[in-house]
């Protein structure tokens, strides 16, 4: 009994002492990112910013690529979080799916490094999504996890729900990419406010789905954002 305690103590220890090493190597690829941009960002720096050796970081992530894609495993779960936890009025579905969708974008719109490493994984070589791996898609799409349950309240199907749900992501992605996370002290505002100008569009394109649910298909069509 006694030793099976030290065993769980022990192991507790070295997982402890895991994590804090994986906490630094990210808090270095953030820092890396924030300082010279995802270009310039390479392996050696980040592992002495991180306090190893290139040979060393390598034995845990195989590449830059790598190291960017468990910082942002970690980013879309902290947005998830700051979603989650946003204030909402209790009975106000159409308020608690504006609070989450603009909690899980403030985080991006407070962590530009973070944001450029959404944008940079997101556009590689063009392929979006299927970019990532299939783990890292999955997380990215679960972060959204407290907009989509925000999106069911107000009475969404589920063909519509994840209709809604991927073009929140597009349009949340598009305006990072059009004002440059790491320049928004300027364009901070009007990124907001774009985002909040969308999402009240789809308040009211669901508000008038969910009033007539016999509603011919051309009613469920997008709004023409440049009409």
């Amino acid at each position: 009994m006694e030793g099976g305690l030290v065993s769980d103590s022990r192991r507790s220890r070295q997982e402890a002492m895991a994590q804090t090493r994986r906490d630094l190597v990210l808090r270095a690829v953030r820092q890396a990112v924030a300082e010279g941009g995802v270009a310039s960002a390479n392996v050696r720096d980040i592992a002495e910013r991180a306090g190893y050796t290139a040979g060393a970081l390598y034995a845990y992530f195989p590449g830059k690529q790598a190291l960017f894609e468990a910082v942002l495993a970690d980013s879309v779960s902290r947005a998830q979080a700051a979603a989650q936890s946003a204030k909402v009025v209790r009975g106000a579905p159409e308020g608690a799916f504006a609070a989450r969708a603009q909690a899980w974008f403030a985080y991006f719109l407070a962590h530009p490094a973070e944001a450029h490493l959404l944008l940079h994984v997101l556009s590689s070589d063009g392929r979006g999504l299927g970019r990532m791996g299939e783990g890292l898609a999955t997380l990215l799409l679960d972060s959204l996890a407290p907009v989509t349950q925000a999106l069911q309240a107000l009475g969404c199907s589920p063909v519509l729900l994840q209709r809604e749900t991927m073009a929140l992501l597009s349009m949340a992605v598009g305006v990072l990419l059009i004002h440059d996370p790491s320049k928004l002290s300027g364009t901070n505002a009007l990124a907001v406010e774009a985002l909040a100008a969308y999402i009240e569009s789809v308040q009211l394109r669901l508000a008038a789905v969910t009033a007539q649910p016999a509603a011919a298909p051309e009613a469920l069509a997008q709004v023409d954002l440049f009409g």
